[in-house]
């Protein structure tokens, strides 16, 4: 179950906030425009990327994992792809669909690697 677990309003006017989601085991710091929840809220819909980019193969290494860079809103994740056509990818129990086509030798099911400039919470 993924929860809002911190809100940092960025133009509190504007509704547009920095959100850190947490599954129980990952964090995930997001923008949202317009964010209209609060802290606890359970969310269930996926999470879309921006220049998703670097997406390669992990070669039948199963994991995952989410690495933030700095107090950037950058990330680098590892996870396994379990919608080709949507380009979704499952992270923990987060689904982070990704703004480019998946490359053609990775399927469903195999576990990637990809960095993106930053996730959107809608």
């Amino acid at each position: 179950m993924i929860k809002v677990s911190k809100i940092n309003w960025l133009s509190e006017e504007a509704k547009e906030a920095e959100v850190c989601l947490f599954d129980g085991k990952f964090s995930i710091i997001t923008f949202s425009h317009p964010f209209k929840h609060s802290i606890g809220h359970i969310i269930d819909l996926p999470l879309f990327t921006l220049n998703a980019k670097e997406i390669y193969s992990l070669n039948n290494i199963e994991t995952f994992s989410v690495e933030r860079e700095g107090d950037t809103f950058e990330h680098k994740f590892s996870g396994r792809v379990i919608n080709k056509e949507s380009n979704q990818i499952l992270v923990g129990e987060f689904i982070i669909q990704i703004d480019v086509s998946l490359p053609n030798d990775i399927n469903i099911g195999d576990y990637v690697s990809f960095i993106c400039d930053r996730i959107d919470l809608y």
